[in-house]
């Protein structure tokens, strides 16, 4: 009974490390979509210029771009907050990007949207360079946590 007990400890710190690691891989997955989002946004502004509720609705519900299904159609005309894994600047960021599309002439929204897609991909790059700094770390402290434990404990 002890022996599981000692391996049921191990599993779930390991667990508990990938749970971090897998954290911020959901962060990267969600800076990869808004780069779709924004790419898609500009080229719709170089060719239909399609409002910008329906296109932002037509464009979350495309199968590609799975991670946003935080943003909804009121982001566009009321200034709310966004809840989404990343941290609370980006989320404040991308809240106020949301509540800014569609409300001037098309040269401004190219500009504003090429702006929060570099800033999209310096976040990918921050949590890019966080996953593979860190993500072998938390799994191996969480492991060999437990280990030390089970050691105390027996």
């Amino acid at each position: 009974m002890k022996y599981a007990g000692e391996i049921i400890l191990i599993l779930t710190s390991t667990a508990t490390g990938l749970y971090f690691s897998l954290n911020i891989k959901n962060k990267m997955d969600i800076c990869r979509d808004l780069i779709k989002l924004c790419d898609t946004l500009l080229l719709d502004l170089d060719y239909k210029i399609t409002p910008a509720p329906q296109l932002l609705k037509n464009v979350l519900e495309n199968s590609c771009i799975t991670s946003l299904g935080f943003i909804s159609e009121n982001s566009l005309t009321k200034k709310t907050q966004v809840n989404s894994a990343l941290s609370k600047s980006e989320n404040e960021e991308l809240s106020n990007f949301l509540f800014l599309l569609g409300k001037t002439d098309v040269n401004s929204q190219k500009k504003l949207i090429s702006g929060y897609k570099e800033y999209a991909k310096n976040s990918l790059e921050k949590y890019t360079q966080k996953y593979k700094k860190d993500s072998k770390i938390y799994v191996s402290f969480g492991f060999f946590f437990a280990c030390v434990l089970s050691l105390i404990w027996s």
